[in-house]
């Protein structure tokens, strides 16, 4: 049951003219940059109170976006298999776009920023490639798997990078350069779709093609925990960055099946599942508030929901009857944004009850 004072009581909202792909915030919460299927790539700047088309509308979509950790270059890619590079001179001065990047591999889907870190990490067909931006070349030799890249994620800590494909998940330490410990291969029995490590606990959870979960415990050793059985592939995970007794907890999407886990043991039977009931369509993303345990999940139904650490939904959202595709938390943990499929894009102050806070955040307003 919703809590007579809600979470959400104001949006701010906006529109692009396709249905939103992406979006991501800078991690000093001042920009936030919203990517969509017809190429369009908008970036909001919250401390000058002004809002730059990157990239107008074009033939082909983008699907990931992301900024550096220092704050200087914000990329896209996706289906012209270009990467897309822009360098951020501030709040209030206009980006400086570099030449597009062509990678040859195809539709890009998979890349990401190292946390505290320069390197970006694009997966292009088989390959993991490295971008740095500390020098703007590329590192060699790049990683080589031995089936197209579903899916890759950095460690909280900037040390790790996984990548997975079809039959093997890779555990690669980049930063330490060419001279580091090869990188670690892992069978596994189906496709990983979607990665993600904890904090800080550094658990490594994988969603696969076959329908089950498998979660490593931390340092990446031993047999993975698994859990079969999931309506659909399991294409959404995440990770609160708030330790619990044994992990954080974890939650997962299959369809609209939305699962909240917590390890409550050592062994075979270590993590307990609790279902939460309430979308009617599929779950396409998933994200806790930095700072707390609380759950945001936005669905195809045309629904975002808000639910604490105990599985108990404390607020739904509705946007304008077209389905969410994406959402994220502002690094101050108190604003969401999310994106639907008729291209537009939301944004909400969210009150996080004190309970579900462990720790301060910073952040102030809108602007």
């Amino acid at each position: 049951m919703a809590p007579a004072e809600p979470l959400v009581c104001e949006r701010l909202c906006g529109d692009l003219r396709q249905p939103i792909t992406a979006l991501v915030w800078s991690s000093d919460g001042e920009f936030l940059a919203i990517a969509s299927a017809g190429g369009e790539l908008l970036l909001l700047d919250f401390r000058a109170g002004c809002e730059e088309l990157l990239q107008g509308e074009r033939d082909s979509s983008l699907d990931v976006v992301g900024f550096s950790d220092d704050g200087h270059f914000v990329m896209a890619a996706g289906q012209s298999g270009e990467l897309l590079l822009w360098e951020l001179g501030g709040t209030g001065v206009r980006p400086l776009a570099f030449d597009p990047m062509q990678l040859g591999g195809g539709w890009i889907d998979a890349a990401a920023w190292q946390p505290g870190g320069l390197l970006l990490a694009v997966a292009v067909g088989r390959t993991l490639r490295l971008w740095d931006g500390a020098s703007r070349t590329w590192r060699e030799p790049p990683l080589e798997l031995p089936g197209t890249i579903q899916a890759l994620a950095w460690s909280s800590d900037g040390m790790q990078l996984a990548a997975s494909c079809h039959g093997e998940l890779v555990q690669w330490r980049p930063a330490q350069g060419a001279q580091g410990d090869p990188p670690v291969r892992n069978a596994i029995s189906s496709a990983g779709l979607a990665l993600a490590f904890s904090a800080p606990g550094q658990h490594l959870a994988c969603g696969m093609l076959d329908r089950s979960l498998l979660v490593w415990p931390a340092g990446f050793h031993g047999q993975p925990w698994q859990y079969s059985g999931f309506p659909a592939k399991v294409r959404q995970l995440a990770w609160s960055d708030q330790p619990g007794r044994l992990a954080p907890l974890l939650a997962s999407a299959s369809a609209e099946a939305l699962i909240l886990w917590t390890q409550v043991r050592q062994g075979s039977k270590a993590w307990q599942p609790e279902p939460l009931l309430w979308h009617e369509k599929r779950v396409n993303a998933l994200a806790f508030a930095p700072g707390s345990t609380l759950l945001a999940s936005a669905s195809s139904d045309g629904t975002v929901g808000l639910w604490d650490g105990r599985g108990r939904l404390m607020q739904p959202i509705e946007g304008q009857g077209s389905g969410f595709n994406v959402l994220a938390w502002r690094p101050d943990g108190r604003h969401l944004a999310a994106g639907d499929a008729q291209g537009r894009w939301w944004l909400w102050p969210v009150s996080v009850p004190a309970r579900e806070r462990q720790r301060s955040s910073s952040g102030s307003g809108f602007g």
